[in-house]
């Protein structure tokens, strides 16, 4: 069996998803300050956008993922092909594979316990691991830029929206939120709306470059396509239908 279908619909898939969660943590939220701090029965923390181990993370884990998946489908089609700048390709797919299981297991929640403990970090520095973290994507961005012209105009230009998009977001507003909480704690609806903004964009921004990919694969083997094989159930003979004719075997 085989299911052909586009970028579009794929990405299309997940912006429904990244839709839908935030709609519900909003909505949620607003019950949560309605009703004066509500635990509304676990269902805020089970769908709170800026809580760690819960359905929001594990779908972003899967998206992230699933790009590094892709980037990794990306290195093998060019690995072979001269002035493919496959270690590039490489160097992305490992760097979001470490983004997802970031993701997963929170490790800049883990580094950023650990920077407290040693700076007395104040305002839009206040989560302090933005700092190793902006530092890290002021090299990779430094590294890639050559790259990046390299690519055709399509999928660089998706790329650079999809990183502006992430980075704005996990970074950006990350330290908006950062010095919020500094002066009014995290408890505020002004820092409710900062984390879900930020959060909202790394969604978009992996959406995005999600669908950049897809583009630039289709582009690379000239369709999208998903092969199921499902064998044969029963004995391979003929079948009869109740009008008495011969129907094929099924797939």
């Amino acid at each position: 069996m085989q299911i052909i279908t586009t970028p579009a619909k794929v990405a299309g898939s997940f912006l429904v998803v990244s839709a839908v969660l935030v709609t519900i943590n909003c909505a949620l939220l607003f019950l949560y300050y309605y009703l004066g701090g509500h635990e509304l029965f676990g269902l805020l923390d089970l769908f709170d956008l800026d809580i760690e181990g819960n359905i929001p993370t594990l779908y972003s884990a899967v998206a992230v993922l699933f790009c590094a998946a892709l980037l990794g489908l990306v290195t093998v089609i060019n690995w072979h092909k001269p002035d493919s700048r496959r270690l590039y390709w490489l160097g992305l797919s490992i760097l979001f594979l470490f983004l997802a299981i970031d993701e997963g297991a929170a490790i800049h929640e883990e580094i950023g316990s650990w920077l407290d403990n040693h700076y007395d970090a104040r305002g839009v520095l206040y989560f302090f691991w933005v700092v190793p973290y902006g530092m890290a994507a002021s090299i990779l961005a430094l590294i890639y830029l050559r790259f990046l012209g390299t690519l055709p105009a399509d999928t660089r230009w998706r790329f650079i929206l999809a990183g502006a998009l992430y980075v704005g977001g996990a970074l950006g507003v990350e330290m908006l939120g950062a010095r919020e909480a500094d002066l009014h704690n995290t408890n505020t609806l002004v820092y409710s709306f900062l984390f879900t903004l930020e959060e909202t964009l790394e969604m978009l921004g992996i959406v995005i470059f999600m669908h950049a990919l897809l583009l630039y694969l289709v582009h690379e083997t000239g369709r999208l396509e998903v092969v199921l094989n499902l064998g044969t159930v029963g004995p391979s003979r003929d079948h009869t239908d109740d009008g008495g004719r011969r129907s094929a075997p099924p797939p």
